[in-house]
């Protein structure tokens, strides 16, 4: 072999070993920044869920002083009926909010990971299938 073709070989070598450092930074990158998104989508999501104890604690507290003033027992049942319809449709729509941020989290928060790691993995297939 020349000192041409090892030169030009050392040149492919050095090319293809900081294409692989760069690609390993991108990764890095893409890395770093879902995690800051996931972070961010957590704290939204725990934020919710006070939002969601804050509110079901104050219900429970005007159910109690709606029950301390009723003045009969038809009253009493006719407060908890109302009180229980209107508890299933808040808590219909407290589940169907956090259920969207919890797929909005999963979903959003693999997203960035997955990109940057598919040209890797499209890399090593190809050189495993040659």
């Amino acid at each position: 072999m020349s000192e041409h073709d090892q030169s030009g070989k050392f040149v492919d070598e050095s090319a293809a070993s900081a294409n692989d450092v760069l690609q390993a930074e991108r990764s890095a990158q893409a890395i770093e920044q879902s995690y800051s998104a996931t972070v961010e989508r957590m704290r939204n999501y725990n934020k919710k869920m006070i939002e969601v104890a804050q509110a079901n604690t104050a219900g429970v507290f005007e159910f109690a002083r709606q029950l301390s003033a009723a003045k009969s027992s038809f009253d009493l049942v006719e407060l908890w009926t109302r009180h229980a319809k209107t508890q299933t449709g808040i808590l219909g729509e407290q589940i169907k909010e956090l259920a969207e941020l919890g797929q909005e989290f999963a979903g959003e928060s693999a997203a960035p990971i997955a990109r940057s790691f598919t040209p890797v993995f499209k890399k090593a297939s190809s050189e495993t299938s040659q």
